[in-house]
C-alpha cells in the first residue's frame, strides 16, 4: 500500500448567470499528509518516512516526484475541460 503526501485541489470556475459572477477555474498543489518531528525545541512537519541514508533520502525524494508528476497530469486533464 502507498500514502500520497501531495494532492491536487481542483476548484471548477463558474459560467452560469445564476452562480454569481464567472470564476475562471483554479488550483493549488496541496499537503494531503504529513507528520511532526520534534528536533530539541522545535517541530518540523514532513511529507516523507524518516530517512536513515542517503539512499533513503533519494528514493523518497524520487516518489514526491512521482507524486507532482502526477499532479501535472491531473491539472493538464482538470484544465482541458
Amino acid at each position: 500500500m502507498s500514502f500520497r503526501y501531495l494532492q491536487l485541489l481542483k476548484i471548477p470556475g463558474k459560467h452560469k448567470v445564476e452562480h454569481g459572477l464567472p470564476h475562471s477555474a483554479r488550483s493549488y498543489i496541496a499537503v494531503k499528509g504529513s507528520s511532526t518531528v520534534k528536533v530539541g525545541k522545535a517541530e518540523f512537519p514532513t511529507i516523507s518516512a524518516e530517512c536513515c541514508t542517503s539512499k533513503e533520502v533519494e528514493e523518497a525524494a524520487d516518489w514526491l516526484i512521482k507524486e507532482l508528476e502526477a499532479i501535472k497530469r491531473h491539472a493538464t486533464r482538470f484544465f482541458e475541460k
